[in-house]
């Protein structure tokens, strides 16, 4: 197929934060002018969480579960999430969100014509810190306003700034040293022919973060280019799926890995001004 969007998300849990997000993934493509599908790649969700997305899926047949299986209690598998979305994608437009990640209201057509235009570009866009637990998924699906109402929250995962601490980063990005580095997976696109044959590293999964930076290492030795899309950003949704202990814990261990995976990796974070470029001592 020469047109059409895949959006890829990995999934575990947290049927209520997920629902928000795809009401809006599916509303939003629903407005493009061409085919597109969600594919919701489940690290072994429980019971309650397949009945319920059962439902949601036959009311948008559009969105297609992937359920895997054998995880062995390791459910936090972003990686290989991804990889398997990148693997069974239909489309050329692939974009990228995480579970927590409600985009906003031109990611998907931005994202759509930007991919048509430059198959050999990686295009990023921002997060919004929201705490829309109250609202329904409907009501966000239909008017991405209500969520611009709610004041930002102090995010966890921006290490507890209400603002994108990326934003100075994203903003000079076209003479970034390392463009790579602020490549986050929750919020992404590419053109299949972008990424090609590489994916995401399993040695990451387990634990949180960089191995979207580490595949953004390669697509960039690979001569890929990266660019930012302020209007492509997302509500980044505080659910708590992971505690701040276990974020911490996760983080050192993917950043020693890093570390041995990207030349000069540690080296670089230590001299930029950026919270919470280096995993703090235990």
């Amino acid at each position: 197929m020469n047109d059409g969007v895949s959006v890829v998300v990995p999934t575990y849990e947290a049927w209520p934060v997920l629902h928000r997000t795809l009401a809006a993934v599916v509303a939003d493509c629903d407005l493009l002018d061409v085919p597109y599908e969600v594919l919701a790649v489940d690290n072994e969700s429980g019971p309650e969480f397949r009945e319920q997305a059962g439902r949601f899926a036959q009311r948008h047949p559009q969105v297609r579960f992937i359920w895997r299986e054998g995880l062995r209690g390791r459910h936090f598998q972003p990686g290989a999430s991804r990889n398997i979305g990148i693997d069974q994608a239909r489309y050329p437009c692939l974009v990228f969100l995480d579970a927590d990640c409600i985009p906003g209201p031109d990611l998907i057509r931005a994202y759509r014509q930007a991919t048509r235009a430059d198959a050999t570009t990686v295009f990023v866009g921002h997060r919004v810190f929201v705490a829309p637990s109250h609202v329904d998924p409907e009501r966000i699906a239909a008017d991405r306003r209500v969520l611009e109402a709610l004041e930002p929250v102090a995010s966890i995962s921006n290490y507890g700034k209400t603002v994108e601490r990326r934003l100075p980063e994203l903003a000079a990005l076209a003479g970034h040293p390392r463009p790579y580095d602020v490549m986050y997976a929750c919020d992404m696109a590419m053109h299949r022919d972008c990424v090609g044959t590489l994916r995401f590293a399993p040695v990451f999964d387990g634990s949180w973060g960089y191995e979207d930076i580490e595949l953004g290492y390669r697509l960039h030795r690979a001569g890929r280019r990266f660019a930012y899309l302020p209007e492509a950003y997302v509500y980044h949704q505080e659910n708590g799926s992971l505690s701040a202990e276990e974020r911490a814990n996760g983080r050192r261990r993917n950043f020693a890995i890093a570390e041995d995976l990207i030349d000069d990796f540690a080296a670089y974070r230590r001299g930029i001004d950026r919270v919470g470029a280096v995993p703090t001592a235990e």
